[in-house]
């Protein structure tokens, strides 16, 4: 992690340091999301379309894992109940 001080100017506004602005790729005219979580002030880059795509794809292959191993495990626990059931 990279941490530097900087001043709020008097209209609110503050500079991003060099350092950062390069180690992130920030170019002038960049568009940045400013929000507070967890009580800090977070500056963070929009990811773009392909990021965001590849993030839901990401999330679409566990759901269908988590879905996959879940019809696993009942199909044994239903083997099991027919079993038991033919027990009496």
């Amino acid at each position: 992690m990279y941490e530097q001080i900087t001043v709020v100017g008097e209209r609110g506004q503050i500079t991003i340091p060099k350092t950062i602005r390069e180690i992130e790729g920030l170019k002038p005219g960049n568009k940045v999301i400013v929000k507070i979580e967890d009580h800090k002030i977070v500056v963070e880059k929009p990811q773009s379309k392909q990021e965001k795509e590849a993030l839901m794809a990401e999330g679409y292959k566990k759901l269908a894992k988590f879905d996959e191993e879940t019809a696993e495990e009942w199909k044994y626990a239903s083997i099991e109940a027919d079993a038991m059931l033919d027990d009496y």
